[in-house]
């Protein structure tokens, strides 16, 4: 069935506003149906005990992306166009209404991917949003900030410049600046380092598929890194998808899409990628992944 909703935030710690029904009535988003959250263990592996790295201090970068921005100079776009930064999950205002997703952000890292519309945005598929999921960093810029592709060619310039028109199928505040709380503060907090003794992930060796560690069932829990910076995986019966990118020191985001909500023996490998915030390789040639804390999250090995 297709269900209406939002999905979780990549990271834990921050309430969602409440929707309004106009909300969830016009936003399309594809889901599974279930009554109950996947089955298996929720936490880290069983046998990995949490590894702490230094925890940082002060706010990442990324915390000056909040903000209700014009967008110009991006290719396909009409103006005007504006894109609502909140966070975790952003809004891109056009003329047929509006286009919701996911975005993630370091000091210089930002990734983004939609999972869903309202208005006249909404059609039977996944909306795409081809100028925004090419980008991978960004910088300031004398006006606000330039929003980067790998090459570090400019693919979108966003400023303060007025604001669209709320809709009928969408709550007023998203056509608003978002609030700058002390929640949103502290999901901008900066990642840790990685602990002693790892190395740092790079691009080339996360490409590939890899399994958990420490579950030994037959329902292939996994996460395949493809190269292109899209990830797809699986708890064993739910599938996962979305975007990735790796910085210097080990830094990691992904986004995660909508997925479906079937019990199962399992582990939840889409969920780790989510929440990630750093990653690195131990000497057995193992996947570490950890929290902004620097909790360890979940570990993997090449599958």
């Amino acid at each position: 069935m297709t269900r209406f909703g939002m999905p979780a935030l990549d990271r834990p710690g921050l309430v969602r506003p409440a929707l309004s029904l106009p909300l969830l009535a016009g936003l399309l988003l594809l889901t599974g149906c279930a009554g109950q959250q996947p089955g298996g263990p929720s936490g880290p592996n069983p046998d990995a005990p949490p590894m702490i790295g230094t925890p940082a201090d002060g706010e990442s970068e990324a915390i000056g992306l909040v903000n209700l921005w014009r967008v110009t100079g991006a290719e396909g776009e009409t103006d005007p166009t504006w894109l609502r930064l909140d966070a975790g999950e952003f809004q891109l205002w056009r003329d047929c209404g509006m286009i919701m997703g996911s975005w993630r952000a370091s000091d210089s890292l930002l990734i983004a991917a939609p999972f869903g519309g309202m208005g006249d945005c909404v059609t039977n598929t996944m909306p795409k949003v081809d100028w925004l999921e090419s980008v991978t960093g960004f910088k300031i810029s004398p006006d606000g900030y330039y929003l980067i592709d790998p090459s570090g060619a400019t693919v979108a310039s966003l400023s303060i410049d007025g604001a669209p028109e709320p809709i009928p199928t969408a709550a007023e505040f998203y056509a608003q600046p978002p609030e700058l709380t002390d929640q949103v503060r502290e999901y901008f907090h900066a990642a840790a380092t990685l602990p002693a003794g790892l190395t740092p992930a790079t691009d080339a060796a996360l490409e590939g598929k890899w399994i958990p560690v420490a579950y030994a069932v037959s329902t292939d829990p996994h996460v395949l890194f493809e190269a292109g910076g899209t990830w797809t995986g699986s708890d064993g019966c739910n599938g996962g998808q979305g975007r990735w990118a790796v910085g210097e020191d080990g830094e990691f985001l992904a986004t995660s899409g909508p997925s479906t909500l079937i019990a199962c023996e399992g582990a939840p490998v889409p969920s780790w990628v989510g929440q990630a915030a750093s990653a690195g390789i131990n000497a057995d040639g193992w996947l570490l992944l950890f929290d902004t804390a620097g909790n360890e999250v979940g570990r993997l090995e090449r599958g």
